[in-house]
């Protein structure tokens, strides 16, 4: 089933990309066909060709929200002027092609990597430029997209058992949480880490933007601590985050239950993709071994 999910939206891709790079002027064309690359095979298919890349998800009307939240928020981060991956025709994505949900976004030539302090400056300017935007945008709620990562999966199956029942037992010091960010409420991007992060010769440029939406604002923060807590990195990294980030939320209490609901969040999509091969099947088990069992495992992929 996995493999046929990946042959489908392969080709979805392939259609669009076909597509795209046909419509630009003779000019732009690169003189040589640019080969595919695949960048990631998650919840969604990201591939890239040339100039171009798209993000591919299986049609259903989950799957269709998403991506029209992930372009709307997108058309506002640019208007507002926060670093963002620029979209490919803005105006008439999400596409549905073959039955699959398509975005296209263009392309950014690799340039220096940037530090965690670098990323905590993207997201402080997040911050900034969106508080006064709540009425654009749409809650973020990552218990929802914590539910919706296993949707499908069997309900006596034991990991998604545990991680439905934990959503559950969280919801309300989540909502408790929000109302009392000590930085109020903004634009969040709910996965800011490197791999969500395109490095320009701009500067860092946010994508991956499928979670986001209205939030605590310190929320973006998480990310960086559970690196150190969970996978295992230097918590220098964190120190230099905070500092770009312009705020500590650490003292705040609220901050726990940040913590432990992007634990969930991350623990939830492992388990949602599991089942594509033996090595994801082995991070779901130590992530969920990890919270319900008190395991001492260090989480290993990203």
């Amino acid at each position: 089933m996995a493999g046929d999910s990946h042959h489908h939206r392969r080709l979805s891709a392939e259609r669009v990309l076909d597509r795209l790079l046909a419509a630009l002027p003779a000019s732009q064309r690169p003189s040589t066909p640019p080969s595919t690359e695949v960048i990631r095979d998650g919840a969604a298919l990201v591939v890239r060709r040339g100039p171009f890349l798209v993000r591919v998800r299986s049609g259903s009307e989950s799957a269709w929200a998403t991506a029209r939240r992930e372009v709307q928020l997108a058309r506002l981060l640019e208007h507002l002027e926060v670093p963002v991956t620029a979209l490919v025709e803005p105006a008439d994505q999400p596409w549905t092609v073959d039955g699959d949900v398509v975005t296209a976004w263009s392309w950014s030539e690799p340039a220096a990597p940037s530090g965690p302090y670098d990323l905590g400056r993207l997201a402080r300017t997040l911050r900034l430029r969106t508080a006064s935007s709540a009425a654009a945008v749409a809650p973020f709620d990552p218990l929802a997209a914590v539910t919706d990562a296993v949707a499908g999966l069997p309900d006596d199956d034991p990991q998604v058992a545990f991680v439905r029942a934990r959503a559950a037992m969280l919801a309300d010091a989540y909502r408790s949480a929000v109302d009392d960010d000590p930085l109020g409420c903004a634009v969040v991007h709910g996965d800011l880490h490197r791999g969500n992060v395109v490095d320009s010769i701009d500067g860092p440029l946010l994508t991956d933007l499928e979670l986001g939406g209205i939030g605590g604002a310190s929320y973006d923060a998480a990310p960086a601590a559970v690196a150190v807590s969970r996978y295992g990195a230097d918590p220098a990294t964190l120190e230099d985050f905070l500092r770009g980030f312009d705020h500590d939320p650490r003292p705040w209490p609220g901050f726990a239950t940040y913590l432990a609901v992007y634990e969930l969040w991350v623990i939830a999509w492992a388990v949602g993709v599991r089942d594509r091969n033996q090595t994801w099947a082995a991070e779901a088990r130590r992530r969920v071994e990890t919270i319900r069992d008190n395991a001492p495992h260090t989480w290993q992929l990203r």
